[in-house]
């Protein structure tokens, strides 16, 4: 980014700042030469500025900004405008709730719903053991998505991104048509900083949450049952590749199929939660990872060809019409695209590289293959 010259401007022309954003003002004063600050709302300042201060570069400037308006309450963001760059102030929202009520109230609804789903399982009496008990399906679905958005948290504590802790949300449990949760979720509340902070991001949640799956993942397996195919035995229409990988607890035969433990049908599910999660469209975790490799028209150019990959996919595989419809639900919802990082910075260097090699590999042991 280069400097912009100052024609006609002066010193802290327009009006002064809201109250609350004052400190915030003072703080890019620090680092910037700031011509004009302006107010747009109650909740938005924007300041206006030639360039860094000598001799600090943008990166360094933008990078100690973020970090310090945010330690006194203002959320920042550049903007690249044509007469000059600027940056937005942004005051966050006031909570009125008492968020950490909620989450515990989510967390208890949750484990009821899933324990009933868990006994829903347990009841068809293929096996015995923690594999098949309501607590190893409550233990191996709720641990690896829990973990998943801890993952994600962190990794926004790390670079002083605002968020939520994770929640977890409730749904109707077996009985009831469903498996008694949508899974656990986090509000992140502004943007990374950096390209390189959002692919960190991006990456954090689905590593955490598949590596925590993994061995309740073997264990569910190891100690599923092969019965002959009957009225009692159907078949997924899917498996995650890294489900196929795993032993059995003896060959499947060409008339029998695997009945998986309940610890294993929950595993099957937190993968294909990992995969969904990956899919490369739009502020998925997928879409991050892209977005902060590739930039923002080749990000979007991506999520638009996998998601009508997708709807190509489903008429071969029915099974892929939810996939292909929750991508081009997400895809609308996107459709201006991907709101990017705080400060616009871009790095490219190894640990993108590492990011991305992991983000590959973790396509690939997720990905749904058809079961014949």
């Amino acid at each position: 980014m280069s400097n912009t010259s100052s024609t006609g401007h002066s010193p802290d022309e327009a009006q002064a700042p809201n109250a609350w954003a004052a400190k915030c003002v003072e703080i890019l004063r620090l680092y910037f030469r700031v011509y004009r600050v302006v107010s747009h709302s109650e909740r938005i300042v924007e300041v206006y500025m030639e360039g860094p201060l000598e001799p600090v570069s943008w990166e360094r400037a933008l990078k100690l900004a973020y970090k310090a308006t945010i330690d006194n309450g203002c959320y920042m963001r550049l903007l690249k405008r044509r007469e000059a760059p600027s940056i937005l102030l942004v005051k966050p929202e006031s909570s009125r709730r008492n968020r950490a009520l909620v989450n515990l109230t989510l967390l208890l609804i949750t484990l009821g719903t899933v324990y009933l789903s868990g006994l829903a399982f347990a009841g068809e009496k293929y096996g015995s053991g923690f594999a098949w008990s309501p607590v190893g399906y409550l233990t191996a679905l709720l641990v690896p998505l829990l973990l998943h958005e801890t993952g994600h948290w962190t990794a926004l504590r790390r670079y002083k991104t605002p968020a939520s802790l994770p929640y977890l949300i409730p749904a109707p449990p077996l009985q009831l048509g469903f498996i008694g949760t949508f899974g656990a979720i986090i509000d992140m509340r502004w943007l990374p900083p950096d390209n390189i902070a959002l692919a960190t991001v991006g990456i954090a949640g689905p590593i955490t949450g598949f590596i925590a799956a993994l061995p309740f993942a073997f264990y569910g397996v190891k100690h599923s049952v092969v019965l002959p195919l009957g009225s009692e035995t159907g078949t997924l229409p899917v498996v995650p590749l890294i489900l196929a990988l795993l032993p059995a607890p003896r060959s499947v035969g060409p008339h029998e199929a695997l009945v998986m433990s309940p610890m294993a049908f929950a595993s099957y599910v937190v993968f294909l939660v990992t995969f969904l999660n990956l899919l490369p469209i739009a502020t998925l975790d997928g879409g991050h990872i892209i977005r902060a490799l590739l930039g923002y028209r080749t990000h979007y150019a991506v999520s638009v060809t996998v998601t009508l990959a997708l709807l190509a996919a489903s008429y071969k595989w029915p099974v892929f019409t939810l996939f292909a419809l929750l991508a081009l639900l997400i895809l609308y919802l996107n459709r201006l695209g991907h709101p990017g990082t705080a400060t616009g910075v871009e790095k490219h260097d190894f640990r993108l590289a590492i990011i991305g090699v992991l983000y590959a590999a973790l396509l690939i042991l997720t990905l749904p293959v058809p079961v014949s």
